[in-house]
């Protein structure tokens, strides 16, 4: 076995870079398995963050991309886009069913819309209103969820975008062929008695069709992207405040309710 260095051996900068190099060498070759007690929550890494000289708000933010970056919104081959749009995040902490309140009022200004809040033990749900079946937020799908358990607080943005998508591309795609097809067949057949030229005009219109399609939708897609993002991070904003100074939500709201708006159930306060 190698003679272990003196503890007075001075190593440069160089050394130090290597020696860390090989001692996580070491670790890996070896697999040492961590005990569940070495895990560590967020207001400790901020913590040790703030003795290394690192902003605490900077350890959240770095924090929330890690459960950002579990939800991919990956895009459709075909539409060129996300069918389903969603984003999830964690904070360290729980909140009291007092702050609901202030959630419920930020979704409603956020789509215009009262929806339907509803409250399962420490859950909050709320979904766009409905009315026959259908969606009313402008015939938009949401569903937002705070479920506070188990230490943190995990909220959830998504909406369906299927319904959209399908109006939009069987409208200009179906319907603009379908129209133009009466076209195709007269300058084809009738002009140049080209039963293919008049098959490749009509494609010609379908594919025209479909490329417009696509970009309407991916245009419609990111506004929606970007609108549900930034009510995520408003609502996780709220959150981290009333888990940081619980004692600000509480209060006014005692005794007050939340109407469900078009025939939802209300919420206590």
């Amino acid at each position: 076995m190698a003679d272990v260095p003196g503890g007075n051996r001075k190593f440069n900068d160089e050394e130090v870079a290597l020696i860390i190099k090989r001692a996580a060498e070491l670790q890996q070759t070896e697999q040492v398995e961590q005990e569940p007690s070495s895990a560590l929550s967020l207001s400790e890494v901020e913590e040790i963050a703030k003795e290394a000289g690192i902003d605490p708000a900077l350890i959240r933010r770095a924090a929330s991309t890690l459960d950002t970056h579990t939800i991919v919104n990956r895009p459709s081959p075909w539409i060129g886009a996300p069918t389903r749009i969603v984003f999830e995040r964690v904070v360290d902490g729980e909140i009291s069913t007092d702050t609901y309140e202030t959630l419920v009022n930020e979704i409603r200004r956020t789509f215009g819309d009262n929806g339907v809040p509803s409250v399962l033990g420490r859950t909050l749900a709320w979904t766009s209103t409905t009315s026959g079946g259908r969606r009313h937020s402008r015939g938009r799908q949401i569903d937002v969820s705070v479920m506070s358990r188990g230490g943190v607080t995990t909220i959830r943005v998504e909406e369906e975008l299927r319904n959209t998508a399908g109006a939009l591309f069987g409208g200009l795609v179906g319907g603009g062929t379908g129209g133009t097809s009466g076209l195709s067949m007269g300058i084809g057949m009738g002009v140049f008695h080209s039963p293919a030229l008049a098959v490749a005009m009509l494609f010609l219109f379908g594919g025209g069709f479909y490329t417009l399609a696509r970009l309407i939708y991916g245009s419609i897609s990111a506004k929606r992207e970007k609108e549900l993002q930034g009510l995520t991070e408003r609502l996780q904003e709220h959150v981290e405040s009333a888990i940081v100074a619980p004692q600000a939500q509480v209060g006014a709201s005692s005794g007050r309710s939340l109407g469900a708006g078009e025939g939802g159930t209300a919420i206590p306060g």
